[in-house]
Parts: C-alpha cells; sequence; structure tokens
C-alpha cells in the first residue's frame, strides 16, 4: 500500500502499479505519508482500516499477468525470480526463464509455480506453501488476495478458504478497495478516476492533463518475444490458468 493524506492506493504486483505511483508523485497535493509496497491496509492500520480514505487498486488479465510475471525474469528487482534462483540449479534456472525459447521456457514455468511441490521448495518460509491454498489456487490470485483483503496472514489460509468459491467470497465481502481499475485500460480510467475524485483525493486541478500527457510513455517493461500473450498459451495452459485463478473470470469478467 501507498497512502497518502487523502487516498490509499492498494499496489497490486505487476498491474500498472509503477506507473500508478510514479504519477501520484505529480499529481497529488500533498507528499506521500507511507508506503509497504504490495502489503494489506492492515498491516499498517491494524486496527482503524481505511480511516475514511479513498482506496483503489488495479487489476490485470491473469494469462497476461503471468507472461509478464515470466517475461520480468530477472530484467529488474523480482522477488520470485531471486527466491527460485537461491532453490535450484544454473541448470534449471535457465531452463526456466529461457527468454529465446518462450514457447518450451513458459510452460515449465508457469506448470511449476502451479504445483505445490515446487512453491514448497523454493518459498521456504513463505506463507503460501504453509496456507493450503496451493492446492488450488493460482500465485496470482494469491498475490492479489494478500493485497487487497485485510489480515491476509489470518484469512489466506486453511480454514478460512477451502476453495476457489470461497475465495470469491472472502473478496466480494472484503475486499478493500472503493475503486478498481482494469490495466488493460489503466491510462483512461485512472484519467477519469483523478477528474471524479479530484477533491476527496486531493488531486491538482490539472491532474488529468498530466496523467493523459504519460499516457503514451505508458510501457510494459517486461521484454516479450511473442506477439500476443496468448501466443505463449496451449490449450492446457490456458485451462490451468482458466481453472486456478478463476477468481478473476468470475468478479472481473476477464476471458482468454
Amino acid at each position: 500500500m501507498i497512502e497518502y493524506k487523502k487516498f490509499i492506493f492498494l499496489d497490486v504486483y505487476k498491474t500498472g502499479s509503477t506507473h500508478i505511483n510514479y504519477l501520484l508523485k505529480q499529481i497529488a497535493l500533498e507528499p506521500e505519508i507511507r508506503r509497504n509496497r504490495h502489503a494489506s491496509v492492515t498491516k499498517v492500520h491494524p486496527f482503524t482500516w481505511k480511516r475514511g480514505k479513498m482506496v483503489f487498486a488495479t487489476v490485470r488479465n491473469p494469462w497476461d499477468w503471468y507472461v509478464s510475471m515470466w517475461s520480468y525474469g530477472n530484467t529488474k528487482e523480482n522477488p520470485l525470480y531471486e527466491h527460485i534462483k537461491k532453490a535450484v540449479s544454473k541448470k534449471e534456472l535457465r531452463a526456466l526463464y529461457d527468454m529465446t525459447e518462450p514457447k518450451a521456457s513458459f510452460p515449465l514455468w508457469l506448470r511449476s509455480i502451479h504445483d505445490p511441490a515446487f512453491l514448497g521448495r523454493v518459498l521456504k518460509g513463505h506463507r503460501l506453501p504453509a496456507s493450503g491454498l496451493a492446492d488450488f489456487m493460482g500465485f496470482y490470485t494469491y498475490r492479489f488476495q494478500r493485497v487487497t483483503l485485510p489480515y491476509p496472514e489470518l484469512l489466506q489460509r486453511w480454514p478460512f478458504i477451502r476453495s476457489l468459491d470461497d475465495a470469491i467470497s472472502l473478496q466480494k465481502r472484503w475486499a478493500m478497495y472503493d475503486v478498481l481499475m482494469k490495466s488493460e485500460t489503466l491510462d483512461q480510467e485512472f484519467a477519469e478516476f483523478v477528474v471524479k475524485y479530484r477533491d476527496r483525493c486531493g488531486f491538482k486541478a490539472d491532474a488529468a492533463d498530466l496523467v493523459n500527457a504519460k499516457a503514451e510513455e505508458h510501457r510494459n517493461t517486461s521484454v516479450r518475444t511473442l506477439a500476443s500473450y496468448r501466443d505463449y498459451y496451449t490449450d492446457e495452459l490456458r485451462d490451468l490458468v482458466g481453472r486456478r485463478d478463476r477468481l478473476f473470470i468470475d468478479l472481473f469478467g476477464y476471458a482468454f
């Protein structure tokens, strides 16, 4: 979470959060108060929660999210990559992140991070392998819930979540955001957001102009060799994500 005087941005990893973070520094009238990247509101405010502030977040097509996460690889700081690097051999790491062979490497990586045994090996001491959720929940769903739900350390585990339906119910009931914007239309949605909530959030008078001016510079920083995220998938892999990350399909209308 990134907190300002009048609002809180829940910065979900790989959903345009870096771009929004940059824009907020340009358009907010008051300086940032605090940040705890990719964390829930209750990590900082366990008792007062939102404190009456506007809270917003971003979301992304799950199939595209995984391609971006893999393509990002070791190009910049990437916590998942660093965990994997420490846990596997150099040969296995090269096979998992071979950008020159995306149709072989990406499927291996995607199956691996949906494999509870693999996650237990590379994320030792972390909550996901010990939560009891890795058997049915996708990595992106877990990361999204961890940022957008209150008390994820408590709720993001068995027996509070015993199926994806339970996860979806928790998201419907307890999601901390007031506004959710899609990464695919983020420039337009955020420009509309700053106009609608300019006074409530404390944005500059020309905030929308600044957002629109930077829209052309908004680019995905991951490196891709195939034309579309769809090109990275077989039918089997498409169904794997569709099954384990169904939350984004059911709640936000995403489709392959």
